[in-house]
């Protein structure tokens, strides 16, 4: 039998962990203003690179949030960096940064843009708006593998069932992130029946918001669930102020915040669709309307 050397996994081990952090810097969505482009020696482009530096310092500093603007009258710009409230300093580090190199190549010289990873988010704009509780800009999301159709009437009884599920258990991250939070975060597992037994969900607010604001956003976003998620076994919303997420497999660190119900339960449950829904691809992953 041939026997593997000790440096094959370790070296297996490390490539492993270098896609997985890699791919968490993909892109999710962008977007670039057309208007006002700036010159590289601009008074703005100057301001725009000192805001990006303490955007990066003082994010990190401050456990993955920050705001600021930088300049006055046409010239001012200011920006917000988000982290995702589980990941450690140096993955929100080195996420916003990797939101300005892409950024200068995607947008350059841009007087506002936006742009989403899986660990991050970055918005800078030459109009004020982080006074506002806007959270446009909304980027909606369905994992691929597939959807419950309303192919029979047993698909539509699970479609339901699950719809169900998954509202109850966002609703439920929801007000923990909003009301028992410090840093408007929070995240959840509901245990449901075979072969789904356990759905994911996670939400979150800048940390700036009030408890009754980040409420609002997030039940702004779960009151569009039914529409953009029917029957989607994995979704997200992407919002500036606020996002929230729900997969059927484990996408946060840590342990939940949140369990609703538990696996006896689940399993012990008579009432429950039994049968697996059927795995569809859908046609197009939707990017907001």
């Amino acid at each position: 039998m041939q026997i593997i050397p000790p440096c094959f996994f370790a070296l297996f081990l490390t490539n492993l962990i270098c896609l997985h952090l890699s791919s968490a810097y993909n892109i999710l969505y962008q977007v670039c203003s057309s208007t006002r482009n700036e010159s590289a020696n601009s008074t703005y482009s100057f301001n725009l690179d000192k805001l990006l530096s303490s955007l990066s310092t003082e994010a990190v500093a401050k456990r993955g949030f920050h705001t600021n603007t930088i300049g006055a009258a046409l010239d001012q710009i200011s920006g917000l960096v988000l982290c995702r409230g589980d990941v450690n300093s140096s993955i929100c580090g080195n996420c916003i940064n990797q939101s300005f190199t892409d950024l200068s190549n995607l947008c350059p010289y841009s007087t506002e843009a936006t742009i989403f990873y899986d660990f991050c988010l970055l918005r800078y704009s030459n109009q004020q708006f982080l006074n506002s509780t806007d959270n446009s800009q909304q980027v909606y999301k369905v994992r691929e593998e597939g959807q419950i159709r309303n192919n029979s009437r047993s698909n539509i009884a699970a479609k339901n069932y699950f719809n169900n599920e998954v509202n109850t258990l966002l609703s439920s991250v929801s007000n923990q992130a909003a009301y028992d939070s410090k840093k408007g975060f929070a995240t959840g597992i509901i245990y449901i029946t075979e072969p789904l037994p356990v759905i994911y969900g996670l939400s979150q607010c800048t940390p700036d918001f009030s408890s009754n604001t980040c409420h609002a956003c997030l039940q702004d976003l779960l009151d569009q669930m039914p529409k953009r998620f029917d029957g989607w076994k994995g979704g997200r919303i992407l919002g500036v102020r606020c996002n929230l997420r729900y997969e059927i497999f484990p996408f946060f660190d840590g342990n939940p915040n949140l369990q609703i119900g538990s696996i006896s339960e689940a399993s012990a449950t008579g009432d429950q669709p039994t049968q697996p829904p059927p795995m569809n691809s859908p046609s197009s992953t939707s990017k907001g309307d």
